[in-house]
């Protein structure tokens, strides 16, 4: 019985684990309400970007944590340390602010854009030019909402104008484990999300 549960939980999980390239649907849409983070039930809490959906710009990203959540008057404000593959040594610490715009959901203030923006082309090659841009229309114009259970995972989520996903999986380990996985697909489904993810690199810098 235990064998056949883990046997159900692998194949679940293959689809996110599987390096493989998948064409992204371009027909996201925003719920018509987002649920309201007790962002009290936060606090203390640190999660790891364990997994990725596959753009370029978290290609150059091995890992995140956030942490230090605290509600404010206008919205949460949090910290993220950014680990990257060339200086997993040095990360960049940035102070993330997000206004709340309506209900469930938020909009990221401009310092934090370009903040969140710094060291991302490549060190002994041409930025990305394209990638960096399209992250940065998306992160300053585009609303984002919040998924979790306030223990096993923290879902960042945007729905970009020409239609894509944008999802940043944090989880309360560096490695996420099969539940790990299958909580997240079970938020994800339940919100309408369709995308598939892909292993990130904590464990290779933390």
């Amino acid at each position: 019985m235990t064998s056949h549960i883990y046997f159900h939980l692998l194949m679940v999980s293959m689809p996110f684990l599987t390096p493989v390239i998948y064409g992204h649907r371009q027909n996201c849409q925003y719920p018509s309400r987002g649920n309201d983070i007790q962002w009290e039930k936060l606090e203390g809490k640190t999660f790891y970007k364990s997994m990725n959906d596959g753009d370029a710009i978290s290609a150059n990203v091995a890992c995140m944590k956030v942490h230090n959540f605290t509600k404010v008057e206008d919205g949460v404000e949090a910290t993220f340390e950014k680990y990257l593959f060339r200086s997993p040594d040095k990360p960049d610490v940035v102070r993330l602010h997000a206004q709340k715009v309506r209900r469930g959901f938020y909009m990221l203030d401009k310092n934090t854009d370009s903040a969140m923006m710094r060291d991302m082309e490549e060190e002994d090659g041409p930025i990305n030019e394209k990638a960096v841009r399209e992250y940065v229309e998306v992160m300053s114009a585009d609303l984002e909402f919040q998924v979790t259970d306030y223990e096993n995972y923290f879902i960042v989520v945007r729905c970009a104008e020409e239609g894509r996903w944008y999802v940043r999986p944090f989880t309360k380990r560096p490695v996420p484990t099969a539940e790990d996985v299958l909580r997240i697909w079970r938020a994800l489904y339940k919100n309408g999300i369709d995308q598939p993810l892909f292993m990130s690199h904590c464990s290779d810098v933390l």
